[in-house]
């Protein structure tokens, strides 16, 4: 017969070592789940190098649309994931345009040609191209980079994708990319208003965007910090100009689609 003296001491040290192999193991894990993470964040950086160092405009507005984007997350209720998938998206959404055939084209300082719109609607299938490792790590990443320039009503590019057939984080970067290609200086142009580039947002609201995210910068918390955001950029604009020697901060038209008008449909020239 056991005596319950001699079991519940079993018992007790059977926990205690439990519970050092199970400290040590998540001891472990974390430290396993840290090296990824350092990993993850020097590979994401590694790409943004990358994109530096053809294009340093570009790259200095993939992390205000990184910024901005972010955001809008918290509203929607977006999962800690998914924000993470968010923010490497957009921080390398414009990725393909290190390729060497979009080298002229980005670094053009005249209005594009037919030819040259045509080509630039390549660039959201390369990033996703060059992406598509990250995959694993951020399921869907290459789709919503691929998807970033197609609009809510089913005019945008590459595949003319419509309403919620558009990845929700692809919504979200298609306005953030307006906004900061807006109200950032152009070679071709200085940089609009934050409110301007508000209202032409809102006027392709339902058309170019998706409503329910366009009302998102209803938020006064949300709508201040993107004018900061605007605010910061074009400061920073104006150093990387005067560095350059005047053109640093002045990038070229890189857009399928020429500035527009007041009233007419919002450039997506980001």
């Amino acid at each position: 017969m056991l005596d319950m003296k001699d079991v519940r001491a079993f018992l007790g040290g059977a926990l205690v070592a439990a519970g050092i192999v199970g400290a040590a193991w998540a001891s472990d894990t974390r430290r396993v789940r840290r090296s990824r993470s350092r990993l993850h964040r020097t590979m994401v950086e590694l790409l943004l190098n990358a994109i530096t160092a053809g294009d340093a405009s570009t790259a200095r507005h993939s992390r205000r649309v990184a910024n901005l984007t972010d955001a809008l997350a918290p509203p929607l209720g977006m999962s800690r994931g998914e924000r993470s998938t968010l923010r490497v998206a957009s921080l390398l959404h414009d990725m393909g345009k290190i390729d060497d055939r979009f080298f002229d084209i980005v670094h053009s300082h005249g209005p594009l040609t037919p030819e040259q719109r045509a080509e630039i609607k390549n660039h959201p299938h390369e990033s996703a191209d060059i992406l598509g490792p990250l995959e694993r790590i951020h399921p869907g990443i290459t789709r919503i980079v691929s998807s970033h320039h197609e609009c809510w009503d089913g005019s945008g590019y590459p595949e003319g994708l419509e309403a919620a057939d558009i990845p929700l984080a692809a919504r979200l970067i298609a306005v953030a990319d307006v906004f900061d290609a807006l109200t950032q200086p152009r070679s071709y142009r200085g940089p609009l208003a934050p409110e301007e580039v508000l209202g032409r947002i809102r006027e392709g609201s339902g058309t170019q965007f998706d409503p329910g995210v366009v009302r998102l910068l209803d938020h006064p918390e949300i709508w201040e910090y993107w004018r900061e955001i605007a605010r910061g950029g074009c400061l920073e604009e104006e150093r990387a100009d005067e560095d350059d020697g005047g053109t640093g901060g002045k990038v070229a038209e890189i857009s399928a689609d020429a500035p527009a008008p007041r009233g007419s449909r919002a450039s997506d020239e980001g």
